[in-house]
């Protein structure tokens, strides 16, 4: 039986939404038959295949993009199911589900226990349409029985419920890093159960409007105030906490205790953490600090944070033997004094850059090249790509931010040297101590040469420092950069695979970063198959101020 139904609730308790904005339940099923439908034009197959998150050479290679495989009753496996629209507070939304997860390749054919991927999407009516919502949601099975989930975003914290707060908007005006999107979810249900419950599974939660608003463009006048540019010219300033937006602890000189006190709560400086969700101080959900009224009711405001990457971040923090369950609870006093955003001087262009490049950039390219056989920026993206640095392993020579132009073209290895920057795939013994499900099948890391076939007696010596050929490994100085707070590396270089390696094979290579302390590298996980390599930088493009044509 069709599920789809709405209905206006409003609720009030400690851990509801506030009473001053409407909350809306839904229900609305996401069985098989509620597949992807095929895209019967051009336009449409170019707009399917550009915003599809999985590679380009394996989505033109299938022959059918909207299955990834088979259940063991022969049943296909949809790659994306699509519910029916439905309507909250005159604004239309659908759920996307990704049974086997957003990034999935073709040609499995057996369910694993790989993430599943449901998301919330916001289909505005005009451009410059865009509304804050707060949303709760849980896949259910044919017995109304809530699926298990590994996280539950934001707070109160479940078992079964994904909880989270955003501006939904047009993609043009959407910068994630500032809490705007046009979708948002998780990678956090079990396939395994999903794709069981394929035949009468459905989504059903609660949506909660704070507000609503039109006519929010970046380009309209007066400038830098309104949309996507608007947002992030005020989350530079950050006078104010909002949800969905991220945030980064700073090792600030003379608030050493606020510091420490935050990293006891395992708020750590230098990563970056999304506010989840946020209430005031007696629980009530509210979407940004500015809708409060004294300051000290901001001050007591309670965010929940949770690590952008947090699967990565909890591999390694168990690797240390600590634990912790996500989010994190904190207020907003305890973060006031030591936090900044991602926007600033160097980083607020080429991110807002980043989010417009997939809308008017790239379909205004789209509309030159449409007529062509195979369009040219569908190569590109196999061949050529941009790739900002996300941490600090390669510090000081890239820094986290910087843009990298990077060639991908066939024999990219053959075109490097001992001491050059390589882009690569993660081997399976750098996805065993990261954890497989914290990496992507797009995911490459950035290290540099300094072993090649042949080389012999690679040791670990003192200071974590590495010999290769009885002389110290090719590359600069890597002892210029300030160590990683939990010193996580000495730990996972107590059995490092790589520490002690008589010879490299003919199809081998050691690689490490330029920042020993927090790089995890060749120490850690053994040598890298040449097969691997992927890609090499061939020029800093962002910031301004650093841009530079390789060889790094």
């Amino acid at each position: 039986m069709t599920r789809l139904f709405l209905q206006l609730l409003f609720i009030i308790s400690a851990n509801g939404f506030s009473t001053t904005s409407n909350t809306y339940s839904f229900s609305v099923p996401l069985t098989i038959s509620n597949r992807r439908p095929k895209p019967t034009s051009f336009i449409e197959t170019f707009s399917e295949l550009w915003n599809d998150p999985r590679p380009i050479s394996a989505i033109i290679s299938s022959k059918d993009r909207s299955n990834v495989g088979e259940r063991e009753d022969g049943e296909s496996i949809p790659y994306c199911i699509i519910s029916d629209e439905y309507d909250i507070d005159g604004e239309k939304f659908q759920i996307l589900l990704y049974p086997r997860g957003r990034l999935v390749g073709d040609g499995i054919n057996n369910v694993s226990n790989a993430p599943a991927s449901a998301y919330l999407r916001y289909l505005p009516k005009q451009y410059g349409d865009e509304v804050d919502i707060g949303w709760r949601l849980q896949l259910c099975n044919g017995n109304d029985e809530p699926l298990s989930i590994s996280t539950s975003g934001g707070l109160p914290r479940s078992n079964t419920t994904w909880s989270a707060a955003m501006t939904f908007s047009t993609e043009m005006e959407a910068v994630e890093s500032s809490g705007r999107t046009t979708d948002w979810g998780s990678s956090i249900w079990n396939s395994q159960q999903i794709c069981n419950s394929l035949d009468d599974l459905y989504c059903k939660g609660e949506i909660t409007v704070f507000d609503k608003r039109s006519g929010e463009s970046s380009f309209a006048w007066p400038p830098f105030q309104n949309g996507a540019i608007g947002a992030v010219v005020k989350a530079a300033k950050r006078q104010s906490y909002k949800v969905g937006e991220v945030i980064v602890p700073t090792a600030v000189k003379g608030l050493e205790t606020e510091v420490e006190s935050l990293k006891e709560q395992f708020v750590y400086p230098g990563i970056d953490y999304r506010i989840m969700t946020m209430t005031d101080k007696n629980g009530t959900a509210i979407f940004t600090t500015d809708s409060l009224d004294s300051e000290d009711d901001k001050a007591q405001a309670i965010l929940a944070l949770r690590p952008c990457g947090w699967k990565t971040q909890q591999q390694l923090w168990k690797k240390k033997g600590k634990t912790t369950d996500w989010p994190i609870e904190v207020t907003a006093d305890q973060l006031s004094k030591v936090t900044t955003t991602r926007f600033n001087f160097d980083s607020a262009i080429p991110r807002i850059t980043s989010a417009f490049q997939r809308d008017w950039l790239t379909y205004s390219l789209a509309l030159v090249v449409a007529l062509t056989p195979i369009p040219a920026t569908l190569l590109a993206r196999n061949f050529i790509s941009l790739y900002d640095i996300p941490s600090a392993s390669m510090t000081p020579t890239l820094m986290k931010g910087d843009v990298l132009l990077v060639e991908k073209l066939p024999g990219v290895y053959k075109r490097s040297h001992l001491g050059d920057v390589i882009l690569f795939q993660p081997p399976d013994t750098l996805r065993e101590v990261m954890g497989s499900n914290t990496i992507s099948s797009t995911s490459l890391f950035v290290k540099r040469i300094a072993g090649l076939p042949g080389d012999t007696n690679i040791k670990l010596v003192q200071d974590n420092n590495v010999k290769i050929n009885g002389v110290d490994a090719a590359g600069p100085d890597r002892s210029l950069c300030e160590d990683e707070p939990l010193r996580l590396i000495d730990k996972l270089l107590e059995n490092g695979k790589g520490k002690d390696i008589d010879k490299l094979a003919d199809d081998e290579l050691y690689v490490l970063g330029d920042c020993k302390a927090v790089s995890v590298d060749s120490r850690v996980w053994g040598a890298l198959p040449i097969e691997d390599v992927k890609g090499r930088p061939i020029a800093r493009v962002w910031p301004l101020y650093r841009i530079a044509l390789g060889p790094f």
